[in-house]
C-alpha cells in the first residue's frame, strides 16, 4: 500500500499527517489481499473562501486499485473531521463496488446453471 500526502496552501504538521494516514488507511482492510497493491493519494488544502464559510480545511482522497478508482472529498473545520468523512465515503464506495461484483458473479453462475439444465 502506497500513501502519498500533498499539502497545498496548508501547513501540515507531523501529528496531523499521522492522524490522517491512520484514519484513511482503515478502508484498505476492506480490500483484503488487493490492499497491498493499492495507491492512496491524499490532498489537503485550505478551502477557498465561499461567503462566510467556517470550514477552512478541504481533504480529497483518491484510491486506485488495478482498474478501479474511488474518490472522496470533504470540507470541514479541521483535518481530523474531514478525514472521518472521507473515510466513511471511501468505505461506502468500496462496499458498493464489492457488492456489485458479487451480484454479477451470482447472476452469471445462475445463467450458466439454467443453460446446463436446458438440455434435460
Amino acid at each position: 500500500m502506497n500513501i502519498t500526502i500533498k499539502a497545498t496552501k496548508y501547513r501540515l504538521t507531523p501529528e496531523t499527517e499521522v492522524i490522517i494516514e491512520e484514519k484513511l488507511s482503515a478502508p484498505l482492510r476492506l480490500l483484503g489481499k488487493e490492499g497491498d497493491r493499492a495507491l492512496l493519494e491524499i490532498e489537503i488544502e485550505n478551502a477557498p473562501p465561499e461567503g462566510r464559510s467556517s470550514e477552512p480545511c478541504r481533504l480529497v482522497a483518491r484510491l486506485s486499485i488495478n482498474d478501479n478508482v474511488f474518490h472522496a472529498e470533504a470540507v470541514k473545520p479541521n483535518p481530523e473531521s474531514a478525514a472521518d468523512k472521507v473515510r466513511s465515503e471511501l468505505e461506502a464506495e468500496i462496499r458498493h463496488s464489492r457488492g456489485r461484483t458479487r451480484r454479477l458473479m451470482k447472476r452469471g453462475g445462475a445463467a450458466l446453471k439454467r443453460m446446463l439444465r436446458f438440455g434435460n
